[in-house]
């Protein structure tokens, strides 16, 4: 088999093992006080998660790995050196998860273990949507797909065409933000990063904005390559390149875009160097 068929077709495995495993319901009540290594709250369907994408790959995945995941300390499956690190967001959104609120995702990133964790790294990826079931996969130089289909950014430039997310929570929005909020056609707020960035791939949303410098690397590292391979293009705020990563408890700010004129515009408005009129 193919070696990008077989990855992904265990990927997807592990997204199905963490769909039935929170679709018990509550089944964990004395893990609701626990926080991770960020300081977050951790949920039973956290944990249970956590736990059923572990089993997976203790039972099941081809080859020897290390995992991280926001649920706890590096861990290592498999007998031998390890080929691949899986940065794994067991649950992304747990908040409209926990509510009933969509989207909530999970997010596994394969890396080469002997490359550093970044997003120009990440060989393998996978969003699924907890909510529909619906899967975005990428393997890099690819392409991006949405359930088998092929998908690609959108080609909006122009922001007042725009349909844009930005994340607000925790967030005091200031000024140039607010002339970039104000003149988007229109601005939605997801609380779910990854389900946030796959949605520009699709085209369903030009651009997503998290600017409050508490992104994770898990939220954004899968989604990244379904992006780029899509065609869109993912930075920091000032169209930096997002540095290498050293553990999941870095925090960032982005800028997720469909379209390179797009990006270009939204950095120079948050310079403060253009408006839009």
């Amino acid at each position: 088999m193919n070696t990008s068929i077989s990855i992904m077709t265990h990927l997807e495995s592990i997204f199905r093992s963490i769909q039935r495993a929170i679709a018990s319901g509550d089944v964990g009540s004395t893990v609701k006080a626990a926080r991770n290594a960020k300081g977050d709250s951790v949920k039973w369907f956290d944990l249970a998660a956590d736990e059923a994408a572990c089993d997976y790959l203790k039972e099941h995945f081809p080859c020897p790995v290390v995992l991280l995941s926001e649920e706890g300390s590096p861990r290592e499956f498999g007998n031998g050196q390890p080929e691949f690190t899986v940065v794994l967001d067991p649950v992304d959104g747990s908040d409209n998860f926990e509510r009933g609120i969509a989207p909530a995702g999970a997010a596994v990133a394969l890396i080469p273990y002997s490359c550093p964790i970044s997003v120009e790294t990440v060989q393998y990826a996978l969003v699924g949507n907890l909510v529909t079931g619906q899967i975005c996969t990428a393997a890099r130089e690819n392409g991006a797909f949405c359930d088998g289909k092929q998908i690609r950014a959108g080609t909006c430039n122009v922001l007042t065409s725009a349909m844009i997310s930005c994340e607000m929570n925790h967030f005091a929005v200031k000024e140039p933000l607010t002339n970039i909020l104000s003149n988007a056609r229109g601005v939605r707020t997801l609380g779910c990063a990854t389900e946030a960035i796959t949605l520009v791939a699709s085209g369903s949303l030009d651009a997503h904005l998290d600017l409050r410098g508490r992104l994770t690397p898990e939220n954004f590292l899968a989604p990244s390559l379904i992006l780029t391979e899509a065609g869109g293009t993912i930075s920091g705020p000032e169209g930096e390149p997002i540095p290498d990563i050293t553990d999941l408890t870095q925090r960032f700010s982005i800028i997720a875009s469909g379209s390179p004129e797009l990006h270009a515009d939204l950095v120079q408005q948050l310079k403060g160097d253009t408006v839009c009129i």
